[in-house]
């Protein structure tokens, strides 16, 4: 009957906000131990599979979607980019905030609807989700990524980093594939092209774990 399916409906949303809530819970209780962690590895090495974008783009604005120890953020400010960093999390986002580049400007927001964005900019040259899209769910993806293509400029890039591996019940990992991806990008007006045919190797070095780098742009 519809109001069964309706009830259904709403306790799998129910379900989902939880299951994200514990997500974030965790990062920021665990906040010091991922501020380390992430800083282990240099950024450069982690994005190698797209840094030669850098090099050939002019700097503009960035928007880092669930920007963790800031360590990204940094790396593109660095380089000239005025960098909004999104992170929901908020004992990483302050440790993140106590070392933060002074062109970078930190946000609590998550993703799918990303509402405490600040004012301006409206649109960003270079949208950035590194190890992000693995946490949201199935359901959360489509309204995501609208949004993401809502943000992206017209001539911006987007850069989505794909999670092979294990889950990690303390923080939930869905499954995750380029098809759906590119499709996703499709019905957004969108081009992804895989970066990675072959898995990378996790910077971590977990022998378990393997990436995937999806570059996506407005057709």
């Amino acid at each position: 009957q519809p109001w069964v399916l309706c009830g259904n409906v709403i306790l799998n949303r129910g379900r989902i906000l939880y299951a994200v809530k514990n997500t974030i819970k965790h990062y920021s209780e665990k906040a010091q131990h991922y501020y380390d962690l992430y800083h282990s590895v240099d950024a450069e090495k982690v994005h190698s599979d797209w840094k030669a974008f850098l090099h050939t783009t002019q700097p503009g604005i960035a928007l880092d979607v669930g920007a963790g120890s800031g360590r990204d953020a940094n790396w593109l400010a660095e380089q000239g980019w005025k960098v909004v960093a999104v992170e929901p999390a908020d004992n990483l986002r302050t440790l993140a905030q106590s070392n933060a580049h002074n062109s970078v400007t930190w946000c609590n927001a998550s993703l799918p609807a990303l509402t405490a964005l600040p004012h301006e900019p409206t649109t960003y040259d270079l949208i950035l989700l590194s190890a992000v899209w693995m946490h949201l769910p199935e359901a959360e993806r489509p309204p995501a990524l609208k949004r993401l293509a809502e943000l992206l400029s017209k001539n911006g890039t987007l850069y989505i980093s794909l999670r092979f591996g294990p889950n990690d019940e303390a923080r939930p990992m869905h499954p995750v594939s380029y098809e759906e991806l590119a499709t996703l990008a499709e019905s957004n007006g969108l081009k992804a092209r895989n970066l990675n045919p072959v898995p990378g190797k996790d910077g971590l070095q977990r022998d378990d774990v393997k990436w995937v780098t999806v570059e996506v742009v407005k057709r």
